[in-house]
């Protein structure tokens, strides 16, 4: 049994020819005066400011959307449909300008990693990081502590004291014991702390 296949001549007539010119090239192109996109930098401002453009950039990224546009329009390069607002088709268009202005800006890798300063030449080279020394140095302090934490509260004590600049006698009038006795607890809690270090 033969079947027949149906046509699909909507969907071929509704498709356009290989040939044709794109939507846009199919309106005429149009001069409008730099007067009228200048009218509208608020809009551009906004737009600019919601695209994450730092401040110390937006006048820059917002005269080069207005740069832009203007070599546009001396290039032919506008073509509005007529039949859309004139004010609308002209926004619409410029959204497509400060889109790609604002990308582009984003994406520079001097943006990225610029940091501003206000005098640049006081500004000294920050020295060499060594992964090795910092991950050394967080695993004695992460050491110190855990010895810490197994020590009695008495010795914790003793040892922040002494850790805070605070001398023997300071020591001993704040736990209210005589400087000898503070001295001793003082050598047996450093004593304590060294032997958990070592294990």
């Amino acid at each position: 049994m033969q079947t027949r296949r149906r046509k699909t001549t909507a969907v071929r007539e509704r498709s356009a020819p290989r040939g044709s010119l794109p939507s846009f090239a199919k309106h005429p192109a149009i001069r409008i005066p730099v007067e009228r996109i200048i009218a509208e930098r608020c809009w551009i401002d906004a737009l600019v400011i919601a695209g994450g453009v730092a401040p110390r950039d937006r006048e820059d990224v917002v005269q080069s959307v207005l740069l832009a546009a203007w070599m546009a329009v001396e290039e032919d390069r506008y073509r509005p449909d007529a039949s859309v607002d004139p004010r609308r088709a002209l926004l619409g268009w410029l959204y497509g300008i400060v889109w790609r202005n604002v990308g582009h800006h984003c994406k520079r890798a001097w943006v990225r990693r610029e940091i501003p300063v206000a005098e640049p030449w006081s500004v000294q080279p920050e020295p060499p990081r060594d992964d090795e020394h910092l991950v050394e140095a967080r695993e004695r302090l992460l050491a110190v502590r855990l010895a810490l934490s197994r020590l009695p509260q008495p010795d914790r004590d003793m040892l922040a004291l002494c850790a805070a600049g605070h001398g023997i006698r300071d020591i001993a009038h704040t736990l209210g014991m005589p400087s000898s006795t503070a001295m001793r607890q003082v050598g047996r809690a450093r004593a304590k702390l060294r032997t958990l270090l070592r294990r």
